[in-house]
C-alpha cells in the first residue's frame, strides 16, 4: 500500500454552483416610523409613543 503525502492529495474539484435564492424580503417599510432614532429598537406600536428600550419619545411625523 502506497501512502500519498498531503500535498499530493489529488485534483481539487470545484463545488457545484448554488442556484440563486429568491429575495426573502425584509421588514415592511411601514415599520420604519417605529424605529427609535436614539437606539434603533422597534417600538411595539405606531407613534406617538415611547421606545420600550431607552424611553425616547417617537413623535408622530
Amino acid at each position: 500500500m502506497r501512502v500519498r503525502p498531503r500535498w499530493d492529495a489529488g485534483p481539487v474539484i470545484a463545488p457545484e454552483p448554488r442556484p440563486a435564492r429568491p429575495d426573502d424580503g425584509g421588514d415592511p417599510a411601514c415599520w420604519a416610523r417605529r424605529v427609535c432614532p436614539a437606539c434603533g429598537r422597534l417600538a411595539d406600536q405606531d407613534p406617538p409613543t415611547r421606545c420600550p428600550g431607552c424611553g425616547a419619545e417617537l413623535p408622530d411625523d
